[in-house]
This record gives structure tokens, sequence and C-alpha cells, in this order.
């Protein structure tokens, strides 16, 4: 997918863009199977047992060779490229299921409010694979709000959120997605996602998130060279590598 100049700007003005279906049925289906698999109650939650917990599922790709080969699909990577440029690297990804009467959000917060010390704006693109909307869990942003940079956050339970007192929501929009659409958006962008109140509603979401290639902690000076390569010199890499392993319990964050 070539993203068009305009879109460029609009996504540097107001955080994010939808960007409508970017994989075929036979994609999806695949991307379906694993998921599914993958992400279940069994396995891990998110949320309170009071609203209700959901299934979520971290790295995806370590689990699934499947969905391994989805990090490196040319559309994806093409779009990482114009927002990053010609050096990137995988940062992250999760499966998040709001199941019906899930009723637990995910409240306010930066992407980069997830990480230890200070790191550089990076990408995170958001596939629903159901239809996604307010009574079922969807996502609510800020428009604009990447463009003030890093906000201060604070920990509850496992969940980075930025404090309610001087946050203005008033200019918060839903997006809404149908399924098998893509949403990209700035890890600097302040969003949260919602609980479902439906009954018969899941809502999936699968999230890939690329940085440059050139990503650092800014307090420790720490080179992210544990997130493979994706884009070297303009070129899509092979396969998925580092220069050093990537620990999923120790570095997270």
């Amino acid at each position: 997918m070539e993203l068009r100049d305009e879109q460029i700007e609009d996504f540097r003005r107001q955080g994010y863009l939808r960007l409508g279906a970017l994989f075929d049925e036979e994609e999806l289906a695949t991307i379906a199977r694993e998921y599914d698999r993958l992400v279940r109650k069994e396995e891990q939650v998110l949320g309170n047992e009071e609203q209700g917990v959901f299934p979520y599922r971290a790295m995806l790709n370590f689990r699934s060779p499947e969905l391994s080969q989805f990090i490196l699909h040319p559309r994806l990577v093409a779009i990482a490229q114009k927002i990053l440029g010609e050096e990137v690297r995988f940062w992250w990804d999760q499966g998040i299921n709001k199941s019906p009467g899930a009723g637990s959000p995910i409240a306010w917060h930066q992407d980069n409010g997830y990480q230890q010390g200070r790191t550089q704006e990076f990408l995170t693109c958001w596939l629903a694979l159901d239809a996604s909307e307010r009574s079922n869990g969807g996502l609510q942003v800020i428009p604009g709000s990447h463009t003030a940079g890093h906000r201060e956050h604070r920990w509850e339970g496992v969940h980075a959120v930025i404090p309610p007192v001087g946050l203005d929501t008033k200019a918060a929009v839903d997006l809404d997605v149908g399924p098998g659409e893509l949403l990209i958006f700035s890890s600097l962008l302040v969003h949260q996602t919602l609980g479902n109140r439906t009954q018969d509603r899941q809502r999936r979401s699968w999230v890939i998130q690329y940085c440059r290639g050139d990503q650092h902690n800014e307090v420790t000076g720490e080179v992210y060279d544990n997130r493979p390569w994706v884009l070297r010199d303009g070129k899509v890499v092979d396969e998925l590598r580092a220069e050093r392993p990537f620990h999923l319990v120790r570095d997270h964050a």
C-alpha cells in the first residue's frame, strides 16, 4: 500500500489514519485462525473480575510462524517505510480480544508510556478482526494529542495510564472500523479502549508496531538492537533477525 502525500500530512497532523482493508480474505482467515489458537483466556487475561476480564497475548509472532510472516508483509512494511524511513525494526505485537461482557476498559494512555525510560515515537498498526465500535470495546483517540510529546504516566495494575487531572478529553473521537480494516497511529497519540458492553460480539484486534532502525533509550543510551530488522537500506529483509536475542519477560518495555 502506497500512502499518498496528503495521507502522510493527515497522519502527521492528527496522529492517526484509517487505511481500510489491507489483507485479502485468505490472509485474514490465516490471521484469525492463528489468533484464536493463541489468544485465549486459558493463557492470559487483562481487566478485572468485577468488570470482566478478556483474553490477551503478547508477541504472537514468537508463537506462530504463520503470523511472523505477516510482520514482513510488503503492504505493512511499505506503510512503516513511509512513516519511519529506510531503516525499520519490528518493535512489538499483541492480541487483545475484548470478549462479550468484558467491561474492563484500558484507560487513556500513550503506547510510549509503557516503556522504561524514554524512547522515540514509533508506529502502531491496529488490525481489527471484528467490527470495532463504542458498544463492543472500540478505540477512542484524541486527535493531535501526539504533538505534545511524552506525557506523565502512572501504573494501575499492569496498565500505564495518564493521570486524569489536566487531561482534556473533550475532543476525543471514536475510531470505528469494520472487520479486516487497519488503523495506524503514532505511539504518542493519547487513546483508550472501552469495555465491551455487548453479550454476543467479540472485538479482536492484532496490534503490530514498528520503530526506527536507530531506536534507543534516551535515559540509558541503549540501542534496541534486540528488535529484529524489517527494512535495511530500503529493502525488506528475508527473515526477522536482530543483533542480539529478545527475551519476552526481561526485555518487555
